[in-house]
């Protein structure tokens, strides 16, 4: 018969195998993870100026569009919803695109951007300005729109394939992902974009997550009060969005 103090341990010692095998419990490294992963994306925020304006979109859903896809940039947009879940809110333009991801060859830039914008469903302004673009030479380029200063309302990738030919998917998707982060609201510290200054893909998404709760939860210290149909207000203050990260 097991003795008393034999139970005692091996109590212990299922308990202790029990809990380190359910998923459903962090471990220590997780947990020190995760408040590190939070940390970082406070003082990120706090890195940036107090009146960043940070836009939104008025809607739940983005209409967007893949034009010239020789590098298969619709498989790292798979992957991106993947990641960002209900928060990517992308879906396939059946009309006009309010995001356009454009891949064009370096070599031809100019001719290829020319012919990617004829089937592309970007309205004509936009289509005038993407024609004579900066691109970055990091290959990996972002413009965001607003409308009235208030919201986020088009926005356009621009994909050189010389720099993503021969990479990796990691990397194709480290520009993407990012890309499509800034354009969803994620904040710069100068307003423009370059996809190896930001954060990593973990802490850019408790940013953006915390971004639409502030937004939809209507921030007090918005500077705007005005409520779409889909709930979301615009301009979700900088300090709301630290609070709700490190909450």
């Amino acid at each position: 018969m097991m003795t008393y103090k034999a139970f005692q341990i091996w109590l212990y010692v299922s308990l202790s195998v029990m809990l380190s095998s359910n998923r459903a419990w962090p471990t220590e490294k997780e947990v020190v993870h995760a408040k590190a992963t939070k940390d970082a994306a406070v003082n990120y925020l706090r890195s940036l100026p107090h009146d960043r304006k940070i836009y939104v979109w008025p809607s739940w859903r983005r209409p967007y569009e893949v034009v010239a896809d020789r590098l298969n940039i619709g498989s790292s947009i798979e992957r991106y919803k993947a990641l960002r879940g209900d928060l990517n809110g992308l879906f396939p333009a059946f009309a006009t695109a309010q995001i356009s991801i454009i891949a064009a060859d370096g070599a031809n830039w100019q001719k290829d951007i020319a012919m990617a914008l004829t089937s592309s469903h970007l309205l004509p302004w936009y289509k005038d300005f993407v024609a004579k673009a900066e691109v970055s030479s990091n290959g990996c380029t972002a413009y965001k729109f607003t409308s009235r200063d208030t919201w986020a309302s088009v926005g356009v990738i621009l994909v050189n394939t010389l720099n993503f030919r021969d990479k990796d998917t990691e990397v194709l998707d480290g520009c993407v992902h990012a890309a499509l982060d800034y354009l969803q609201g994620f904040p710069t510290r100068d307003r423009y974009f370059d996809y190896v200054t930001l954060p990593d893909a973990t802490i850019r998404g408790l940013v953006i997550e915390a971004t639409y709760e502030c937004a939809a939860e209507g921030d007090e210290t918005a500077e705007l009060r005005e409520r779409t149909r889909d709930g979301l207000t615009p301009l979700p203050s900088l300090e709301c969005i630290v609070a709700k990260v490190a909450e």
